[in-house]
């Protein structure tokens, strides 16, 4: 498993509308290239950061090849952003996977 980490920023006054189109690119991915789905986060210093998963380096790379109408959300989420499009920060093999898709019950005696 592959998980790829990406910085975003954002032109201030746009946050709502990179959100928006974030979803829908993130959404399109998932259902047209393979990847495993992502999750937002949005640290203090105004610079969003995604963490994706893909099965492999491979689909991850394959990801690329936007047919021209899945390019709309792409596109209205690029214009959101200082530089048009994201930095990737790493892209790193996952060695240990703990993420669980429920949080931990707190245990009270």
């Amino acid at each position: 498993m592959l998980a790829v980490i990406l910085e975003f920023d954002v032109i201030e006054g746009m946050e709502d509308e990179f959100r928006e189109a974030w979803i829908a690119t993130t959404e399109l991915i998932h259902q047209n290239f393979g990847s495993l789905g992502s999750r937002l986060h949005e640290p203090k210093n105004g610079k969003f950061i995604a963490y994706a998963q893909w099965p492999s380096l491979s689909i991850y790379e394959n990801e690329h090849d936007w047919p021209e109408s899945t390019k709309s959300p792409r596109e209205k989420m690029r214009s959101t952003l200082k530089i048009g499009k994201p930095t990737v920060l790493h892209k790193l093999n996952v060695a240990v996977d703990l993420l669980k898709p429920t949080p931990y019950k707190t245990i009270t005696s």
